[in-house]
């Protein structure tokens, strides 16, 4: 029994948008990735209408990664912030999970596309993450969040001034540095996705012809069990990985933000206290007189 690997994604087919004469390629990633979201959103619009305190299966499944997500971004971005960045660091890590489960479904490895050539077929389904301009989309996302999260708390020019800190004389190359490090995380984020999610369904063709090639039953069925649960393991840490560098890459353009708050929060405390404590004063010398 042949393995077959393929980096590139299949393509099942295409379409021309009207009056651009840009030509769209069907592949077999997006499909799964569209099948992924429309499965998510219309079970999170059937947990939203159906919603009880006591509730089901899967809405506990639901509520348990929201909330577990949420005190991650709490934690590390505090609860004002974190309200208005959770919707993408937990959207990115519930839709990375569960795109990284879909390459694990039955099916995903045996069913083909012939189209009009009988001799040339590709996979109809594939996991999304598996695919490189998914991974590298998500990380784009990831990027422009970054930067506007920087540019909403500092402005354009105190996103710049933070990103030329240091003397004059060594700003420009501190500069170049930072636009590159900035640019490096799309390719980190991207490729490490990639990588270990490719990685994980080329090692399970490998498992399954090897547990196909040997002809006990109990040691065939065996090797492919073992190696499913590691993919379902490496699936959530990967998911879970991409979530928290993109939280950690905003909290950091942001940084500034937040300590101006507490900055001014605790200013204000002081000089509650100093009233409160000069009022007090006359009272108590009233009293001792």
């Amino acid at each position: 029994m042949d393995v077959n690997v393929y980096v590139a994604p299949g393509e099942l087919g295409s379409f021309s948008i009207p009056g651009t004469g840009i030509e769209v390629a069907i592949t077999n990633s997006l499909i799964t990735t569209v099948l992924v979201m429309g499965a998510l959103l219309l079970v999170g619009v059937l947990i939203a209408r159906r919603a009880t305190l006591v509730p089901s299966h899967i809405q506990a499944v639901f509520e348990l990664l929201t909330e577990f997500m949420l005190n991650l971004v709490e934690s590390a971005a505090g609860r004002t912030f974190a309200r208005r960045i959770f919707p993408l660091v937990g959207g990115a890590f519930i839709f990375i999970l569960f795109a990284n489960y879909s390459g694990l479904l039955p099916g995903m490895k045996t069913i083909f596309w012939y189209g009009d050539n009988p001799e040339t077929y590709s996979l109809l389904f594939r996991a999304p993450t598996a695919d490189l301009n998914m991974t590298l989309a998500l990380a784009v996302v990831t990027f422009t969040a970054v930067q506007i999260a920087g540019v909403a708390s500092h402005g354009v020019g105190g996103r710049l001034k933070h990103m030329l800190a240091g003397p004059w004389w060594i700003a420009w190359l501190l500069f170049l540095i930072e636009i590159v490090s900035e640019l490096s995380r799309i390719i980190s984020l991207s490729f490490r996705l990639f990588g270990n999610i490719f990685a994980g369904e080329v090692l399970l063709g490998v498992m399954y012809t090897l547990a196909n090639a040997i002809k006990i039953s109990v040691v065939g069925l065996l090797i492919p069990v073992v190696f499913l649960y590691l993919e379902v393991l490496f699936g959530a840490v990967q998911a879970l990985v991409f979530a928290l560098l993109t939280l950690v890459y905003i909290v950091l353009a942001a940084a500034h933000d937040d300590n101006h708050e507490h900055e001014e929060h605790g200013h204000h405390e002081s000089h509650q206290t100093d009233e409160t404590s000069g009022q007090a004063q006359p009272g108590a010398s009233a009293s001792g007189d």
